[in-house]
């Protein structure tokens, strides 16, 4: 299917990559040939089509006449809309046919706004076509909206928002089987995870994209991903591997004709030349950039390019022409509204004043890139600027602000690194949420098809009852029944498989953090002893995590391994207390994996790590009579309205109680046994609380086949 003016990200620039707009392609036509045409021509809808056809005449540079052009078209849309409208259930088709003109000059209005920098306007009318496209059911439009909205929110630096939007757009193209627009989603989610720093997601992405690219041949996509690549390799510190990316993205550039990846692909190279502390070399990568930025007219990335080449200046000791560059950076930058640049313009230009030891000069520079650098309150920024003032200070002989910009300096480095830290294990999570985002998006498509299954099945019948006897007639109300009952079970069967994909990423995450935590203490014997109780839980996890029930002592088994993790991760900070009723029969039960493991870890998590002191866990299985067993969950932590203070302070929100609540539901409906849960705060002899109780109660004889 055709797709209008689709974009595939790049790391640093979110620039269009691909327009594949039919009218963009069509047009060849000298503009007063066009011109002509519109005068003659006899439909609106045709002068319409017209009108964008003289615009798409401007789109390889800003220009005033593609917004002017499209403005008009506007006006005669509307014009016409507002006649069609007056008498609306005899015009429907014509109005739904401008609607769709008008939402297609939204969406290229939207591009224009994002290439000039302009991302409020431009946001203004992708959320205007979003509307329409909802509102007219083309969910192929809304799906481009979608994915255009999110390339404005990664440029924003708006990550968390950019990545809701494409994976909607995602979600359709997979969907609705188009391999295409789900490559170029991929591709786009790709850059979004670089952004955050998610290496392995962001690799994973743009090959799989790659590999579609490749297979359909589509050149100016295939070298928006070597780009990419290459931009992965970069961060980690390949600068061989990266640099042969930047080839073939530039071979290909040039191939086709995109300019911007060619600049792109220059300015990478010219990082990579700088890294290697061989400036020259850079500066020629970076004025190719900076020419081929300048032929295209916009002054996007311009910025970027201008404060390299500062640095490659710097880097000579050139320090005049260093900071000529860099007050050319800052003039774009701040025309632009571009924060987070105007602090690095400001900090390299104090940089260099203090390098020509103008101290008072180089402290002016300082102090605004501060300013600047708390407004966005990006950590870099401003770890960055203390440092410069640290040595601006000291070099002052003002040992008193030195050492406080230090301080404030080192603050903010500590900070980093603890990001850093956990970048890994937040990288592991999102990649299992999106493995679980598809295991529903699949599990959904299965549950669709069982229902086309039996709508198909109650057709048939309904032609057989109409050629039969009364024997037929009671066959097929038997087979419409059967077909109910199995639709139902597995319907709730398919609950249940979603139930479970959100436990197990649940269980398995926060061990891996317990196990980082203490790694990161570095000593390597625990280390190693964590490791392997770690490995042997996730054995056991791996085992039972595609069946319904397990033995006892099996759950008792991993239970075991998940507490002994959380005591090592603790230091000691509570101990436990696993009690099996010995009466007969209880060896011989079997209970859903991890059933009692979420109330354990809300009692670690909730109630004794914020005790004073060491605190104890107690869990008891029990037969509480013939046909029953209770699973109890005691602590003497510090109860569940102080947790709660607690946690509204930390903005943490715990799901065990709601996922496990829907699978006793689930496990209810299905096996028509009653499971109950109840939560009790534990007394003390001065009715205070000192504590959590847990109780889950089940069948007794339950099994896998009852």
């Amino acid at each position: 299917m055709f797709r209008h003016c689709l974009h595939l990200l790049t790391l640093l620039s979110g620039l269009l990559v691909l327009p594949l707009f039919s009218l963009h392609g069509q047009t060849k036509h000298h503009i007063t040939e066009l011109k002509r045409e519109l005068q003659n021509a006899p439909y609106d809808t045709t002068k319409v089509r017209l009108l964008f056809q003289m615009g798409n005449r401007f789109i390889d540079g800003p220009s005033d006449s593609l917004s002017f052009y499209y403005g008009k078209a506007l006006e005669l849309i509307h014009y016409k809309l507002s006649v069609y409208n007056k008498n609306a259930a005899d015009n429907r088709q014509m109005i739904l046919a401008y609607r769709r003109l008008e939402m297609r000059a939204y969406i290229e209005l939207g591009i224009e706004y994002f290439f000039r920098s302009n991302y409020d306007k431009a946001l203004e009318y992708y959320f205007k076509a979003l509307k329409i496209a909802e509102e007219t059911g083309d969910e192929e439009t809304v799906s481009e909206c979608q994915s255009e909205i999110a390339i404005v929110y990664k440029n924003q630096g708006k990550y968390d928002l950019a990545l809701k939007y494409n994976r909607k757009a995602l979600d359709y193209a997979r969907f609705s089987g188009d391999s295409s627009w789900a490559a170029v989603c991929y591709a786009n989610q790709g850059t979004i995870y670089l952004m955050k720093g998610y290496f392995n997601l962001a690799l994973n992405n743009y090959l799989t994209a790659l590999k579609t690219f490749e297979k359909l041949d589509q050149k100016r996509r295939m070298g928006a991903c070597y780009l990419n690549v290459g931009k992965i390799y970069s961060g980690q510190r390949d600068d061989n591997q990266a640099i042969k990316y930047y080839r073939l993205a530039l071979a290909n550039a040039r191939k086709t004709g995109n300019n911007m990846n060619m600049a792109d692909s220059y300015m990478s190279m010219g990082k990579v030349w700088l890294d290697r502390q061989q400036p020259a070399t850079a500066r020629i990568c970076l004025d190719s950039a900076m020419t081929v930025l300048k032929e295209s007219g916009y002054t996007h990335r311009m910025d970027d390019c201008f404060m390299l080449i500062g640095d490659t200046y710097k880097m000579d000791h050139r320090y005049d022409k260093a900071e000529e560059y860099y007050g050319r950076s800052l003039e774009l930058s701040t025309r632009e509204n571009d924060l987070p640049g105007m602090s690095g313009s400001l900090r390299n230009m104090a940089e260099t004043e203090y390098l020509k030891n103008n101290l008072s000069k180089a402290l002016a520079f300082g102090q605004r890139s501060l300013d600047i650098a708390r407004k966005t309150g990006n950590p870099e920024a401003l770890q960055a600027s203390w440092e410069i003032l640290s040595k601006i200070y000291e070099a002052g002989g003002d040992d008193t602000k030195a050492l406080a910009a230090f301080k404030m300096y080192s603050v903010f480095k500590d900070s980093l690194f603890n990001e850093s830290k956990y970048r890994s294990i937040r990288e592991a999570e999102a990649k299992y949420e999106t493995e679980k985002k598809e295991q529903q998006l699949a599990l959904l498509t299965q549950k669709s098809e069982v229902q086309q299954l039996k709508l198909s099945r109650r057709r048939n019948l309904l032609f057989a009852s109409g050629a039969g006897i009364v024997l037929a007639l009671l066959f097929s109300f038997l087979l419409v029944r059967q077909n109910r009952i199995q639709s139902k079970q597995k319907a709730i069967l398919l609950e249940q498989r979603l139930l479970r994909s959100q436990m197990n990423p649940h269980f398995i995450f926060n061990s891996l953090i317990a196990i980082q935590s203490y790694i990161y203490n570095s000593e390597p014997l625990q280390a190693g002893d964590f490791l392997a109780k770690f490995a042997d839980l996730i054995r056991l996890t791996l085992e039972h995590s595609r069946v319904e029930f397990v033995p006892l002592n099996d759950e008792l088994r991993m239970l075991t391994a998940y507490l002994d993790l959380q005591v090592l991760r603790f230091d000691n900070k509570f101990d436990y207390t696993l009690t099996v009723d010995k009466k007969p029969g209880v060896e011989s039960v079997k209970v859903p994996p991890m059933f009692a493991q979420p109330f354990v870890e809300n009692a670690i998590e909730h109630g004794l790590r914020y005790k004073q002191g060491r605190g104890h866990l107690n869990i008891i299985y029990e037969k509480t009579s013939d046909r029953c067993m209770t699973i109890t969950v005691e602590d003497d932590g510090v109860g569940r309205k102080k947790a709660a203070e607690i946690e509204k302070k930390n903005q943490h929100r715990s799901r065990a109680m709601k996922i496990t609540q829907e699978r006793l539901a689930v496990l209810t409906k299905k096996y028509r046994h009653k499971f109950t849960l109840e939560v009790d705060d534990i007394k003390n002899k001065s009715n205070k609380v000192s504590g959590t109780r847990v109780s889950i109660t089940l069948p007794f004889q339950f099994t896998e086949n009852d």
